[in-house]
């Protein structure tokens, strides 16, 4: 069973404090994913573009100046009441993504999925309706909490202080409370999962990243700790891109 009437609650709930520590590129996961997110994308001068799950529509924005028609959808009002008053050029709409798209027959050159899916109790409708609404040339790109490591906990051990994740459980799927803005649910699903619901929605992985996990403030390399170097070599987000599979099926018969 899912309730996502009460998870939009508690994400209206977070808005504030979202919108706040979220605060746009600056933002180590989207800094992670930047170079793969963009090579995937291509130039998007002229093409229509749905931002999934958009937020207040930072990222919708970075695409809108790239040249692109964007649309943004979220479940939640609150993160869209700020949205439109901070981008009124974007079309923003109010929908619960777990019941698919609000107009499956509308379609886009590419869809942006940034941080979304993993808090998304139900992803079947979801999933249809995005395979149905790319063009046969569409990109969608969507990155995600990473199953394996993220919310485990560090463990250090030993004189030499040993550093670790503890994975002490993967395959089960799970509903976790996430304290992060004030608390919400996140649904874990193993990799496979989404590799397998994604072809059985028609849709062919393109591009797997796995980037390291980045200090909050953006600074070099160079001056990172000790702590810092070890945090980067295990990866706490994943990010994919996809593309409908009849046209993998036109490239390899031409």
């Amino acid at each position: 069973m899912t309730n996502s009437s009460e998870d939009l609650r508690l994400w209206d709930a977070a808005a504030d404090s979202y919108t706040t520590t979220v605060s746009g590129p600056a933002d180590s996961f989207y800094r992670r994913i930047h170079e793969f997110l963009w090579s995937h994308l291509g130039p998007v001068a002229d093409l229509d573009v749905l931002d999934l799950g958009c937020g207040h529509g930072w990222l919708a924005e970075q695409i809108r100046r790239a040249g692109a028609r964007v649309t943004g959808i979220d479940g939640s009002q609150a993160l869209l009441t700020t949205a439109r008053s901070h981008y009124p050029e974007i079309d923003f709409h109010q929908h619960d993504l777990t019941l698919g798209l609000p107009d499956p027959a509308r379609r886009y050159d590419r869809i942006v999925a940034h941080m979304v899916l993993m808090d998304v109790p139900a992803l079947d409708r979801l999933l249809t309706d995005v395979a149905a609404a790319l063009r046969d040339a569409g990109v969608f790109v969507f990155s995600i909490l990473h199953p394996a490591f993220f919310s485990r906990d560090i463990v250090d051990e030993g004189p030499g202080g040993e550093r670790y994740r503890k994975v002490t459980g993967y395959l089960e799927h799970e509903t976790r409370w996430i304290e992060s803005f004030g608390g919400h649910r996140h649904y874990h699903r193993p990799l496979s999962w989404y590799a397998e619901q994604l072809t059985a929605h028609g849709l062919v992985i393109t591009g797997i990243h796995e980037p390291p996990s980045l200090p909050h403030n953006d600074i070099p390399a160079t001056e990172w700790t000790e702590y810092q170097k070890w945090f980067s070599t295990i990866p706490t987000m994943l990010a994919m891109s996809c593309s409908p599979s009849d046209r993998t099926t036109k490239l390899q018969r031409g």
